[in-house]
């Protein structure tokens, strides 16, 4: 499988602009610059990319191994936050924190925390990132209030 994306940027690394797109045409010609933005304006950056890329294969990644568990979720949903920061005159990742959220009826946590290990290891953005990049992941189980 081969995924692409294409970025044009125009101007000086500080006040130019960039638009960025994806082979499948999801993502298409969306603005994004180096800091967050300071207007008002829709505009993302490649650190918020990132982040949204790990949060999304985590909770793949959990679907897929609670399925393979044989617990059944109403829900996965994974926040992950990327810290950038500037050292010594350039920009660093040091870290991601991911927050994972399940609702899971009748599950042991045990079960679940193997889940969460078995997801992290299996993750293919978060094994990309594996060095120097720390990732934590934190789950919370909460109780179903569906009948299952």
């Amino acid at each position: 499988m081969i995924r692409s994306a294409v970025a044009i940027w125009k101007g000086g690394p500080g006040a130019g602009e960039g638009t960025v797109s994806t082979s499948s045409g999801v993502i298409n010609k969306a603005l994004y610059s180096f800091g967050s933005g300071t207007g008002n304006e829709p505009c993302t950056n490649p650190s918020e990319m990132l982040a949204a890329a790990v949060a999304s294969c985590m909770s793949l990644m959990f679907a897929r191994e609670m399925a393979v568990a044989g617990l059944k979720d109403e829900y996965v949903k994974t926040e992950s936050q990327l810290t950038l920061e500037e050292k010594r005159n350039h920009w660093e990742i040091t870290g991601i924190q991911v927050n994972v959220v399940a609702t899971v009826p009748e599950v042991h946590a045990k079960k679940f925390q193997e889940v969460a290990e078995t997801a992290k290891a299996k993750c293919p953005i978060a094994r990309a990132l594996k060095v120097p990049i720390k990732m934590t992941v934190r789950q919370e189980l909460k109780a179903s209030t569906v009948a299952a």
